[in-house]
């Protein structure tokens, strides 16, 4: 509301220098000076200092931040397990690759591993975002909360197909070399795009920050957690 209250000053300003000044020469000099003088006032002028926080509202952010505190420790439980089953996925097909497992293992492997996956994915699928979180927070955290649901989701994919590829009943070939290049194919075209939720946990983590932690304590919204 300022700057448009400034700006129809200048222009006001603008229209009676135009009708009182005969010279136009004169009014341009005028009128950038008056134009310089608006702009050096709006921005030299201090922002106006933040309103304190009450003993109520600190309080109640204090109880969102343990709301959301509790949620998060349940959350990255789940992408470690996401990120422990996908290493384990790519550990064990590099190992068929050089021929230290054979197809048979590596079916039985695959299937124990489609399993965890299995679980965790039915993990996420019924963890919820806490509703006393105000919107805000609840609103990114549904984001997050989504994002990680659809990966979960990609990830149990891909495994259950490589794991239908490695069945040795089913097999297309017969040579070590080819097997493990189907293999390949399956993961390179099922694997799910990273899961990437570092700005949405930046927006609560910000809307949780007490005034003095603001500008300290909040991630970097730069730098993206993912989970490959």
């Amino acid at each position: 509301m300022t700057l448009y209250a400034l700006i129809i000053i200048i222009l006001l300003a603008f229209l009676l220098l135009y009708r009182a000044v005969p010279r136009r020469r004169i009014f341009w000099w005028f009128a950038l000076v008056l134009a310089l003088g608006g702009v050096l006032l709006y921005f030299g002028s201090s922002p106006p200092p933040p309103t304190a926080m009450s003993e109520e509202e600190r309080e109640s952010l204090v109880r969102q931040q343990a709301i959301f505190a509790q949620w998060n420790e349940e959350y990255q439980k789940k992408i470690d397990q996401l990120d422990y089953n996908w290493q384990s996925y790519h550990n064990i097909l590099a190992a068929f690759q050089e021929d230290s497992i054979s197809i048979q293992t590596t079916y039985l492997r695959l299937r124990q591993l489609e399993d965890d996956a299995r679980t965790v994915k039915e993990d996420l699928s019924r963890l919820t975002v806490p509703r006393e979180l105000n919107d805000t927070c609840y609103h990114s955290l549904t984001l997050v909360l989504n994002k990680t649901q659809s990966y979960a989701e990609a990830q149990h994919r891909a495994i259950a197909l490589t794991k239908a590829a490695a069945d040795p009943e089913h097999l297309r070939s017969e040579n070590q070399a080819e097997q493990s290049a189907d293999l390949q194919t399956v993961m390179m075209r099922e694997s799910p795009t990273g899961l990437f939720t570092a700005k949405e946990m930046y927006v609560v983590r910000k809307s949780l920050a007490l005034p003095e932690e603001e500008g300290g304590s909040a991630d970097n919204p730069s730098t993206n957690n993912s989970t490959t």
